[in-house]
């Protein structure tokens, strides 16, 4: 599979590699000082203006290339990591502390920025993306769903246990069955996070087609609100369909995750501009409002984040809520 821009990291010089950077520490220190260089991590650097205009993913690669590209031998990157470097999208700030495996037992020490974790794995599992050794699809969404809250379990398995794992319009990898996932966690026997990742697995659904829509539905789930049906399609008088987010047909009411892609990158308009694209969802809405007698609602990532937003928008859309125990 071809890689993706965010696929590749900010480049890099390494003090230990003459081919990259200067060896000398003295010269090294005068790039620092002058603002040529900046230090990602020692004896790591990066051109300061590269730095600053990579996205969250691309920085986050950079930092965790400082941490590979500094260590006497090659490592096998897991848990968060891991996911990064597959692309499966985690909802938050990124981990203090680049997460690795060790094969041989050691028991290594976490220190300065690495964080071993003893999680069993199988090595001969293990494969090799875009440079980096990281443990395996489904052994990666294995460890995440254990040590995630239950939202963010949910992102990792709806993105996952699809056909595809996909980072953002790039197919990224074949999908991990979500049973394969339980199966995995049978056969490692007890541990941290088991139950909770169970219940995670059990709630999970692979159509959800982002992020956001992932975190929307776990949070209503929290909240106590109705389960919505998913990439719903209603039929138009003219011909054509339109298809919706989530819909509940019991309570005459759908909902859309409005995530900024949506609205800034071409690849997903279609051509169209941005007030195209608005005024076109607005008609969508109209549609079916009058052909389908539904009402709707729309909300973004500030909403979808804060649980007292969403309920807002979903006690105004008419959905009734369980009380809580």
């Amino acid at each position: 599979m071809s890689v993706q821009n965010d696929d590749l990291p900010v480049e890099l010089r390494f003090r230990a590699n003459p081919a990259s950077l200067d060896t000398s520490r003295r010269t090294t220190h005068r790039c620092v000082n002058a603002g040529t260089l900046v230090r990602v991590r020692a004896g790591a650097y990066a051109v300061p203006e590269e730095l600053a205009a990579a996205n969250a993913r691309r920085g986050e690669l950079a930092r965790i290339e400082a941490v590979v590209g500094t260590r006497r031998s090659r490592v096998v990157l897991s848990h968060e990591a891991a996911a990064v470097v597959w692309g499966i999208p985690r909802i938050g700030p990124a981990p203090d502390a680049v997460e690795l495996v060790d094969a041989r037992s050691t028991r290594p020490r976490s220190m300065n920025g690495v964080r071993w974790r003893r999680t069993p794995f199988d090595a001969a599992e293990v494969v090799e993306r875009n440079g980096f050794l990281v443990t395996g699809l489904l052994q990666t969404v294995t460890d995440l769903v254990c040590d995630r809250d239950f939202v963010g379990a949910v992102v990792a398995l709806d993105a996952s246990t699809g056909a595809f794992l996909r980072s953002g319009a790039f197919v990224v990898a074949r999908g991990v069955p979500a049973e394969r996932v339980t199966q995995r966690l049978r056969e490692f026997g007890r541990r941290t996070g088991a139950s909770a990742a169970l219940r995670a697995i059990e709630f999970a659904d692979h159509r959800a087609e982002s992020p956001g829509e992932s975190l929307s539905r776990a949070q209503m789930h929290l909240l106590g609100y109705p389960p919505p049906e998913l990439q719903v399609v209603f039929d138009r008088a003219a011909g054509g369909i339109d298809r919706v987010d989530f819909d509940w047909p019991d309570f005459g009411a759908f909902g859309e995750f409005d995530g900024d892609l949506k609205y800034l990158d071409p690849r997903y308009r279609g051509g169209r501009t941005v007030e195209q694209v608005i005024l076109d969802e607005k008609k969508r809405d109209q549609r079916i409002g009058t052909r389908h007698r539904r009402r709707s609602a729309h909300w973004d990532w500030r909403t979808a984040m804060r649980p007292r937003s969403l309920a807002g928008v979903l006690d105004d859309l008419g959905l009734p809520r369980r009380a809580r125990p």
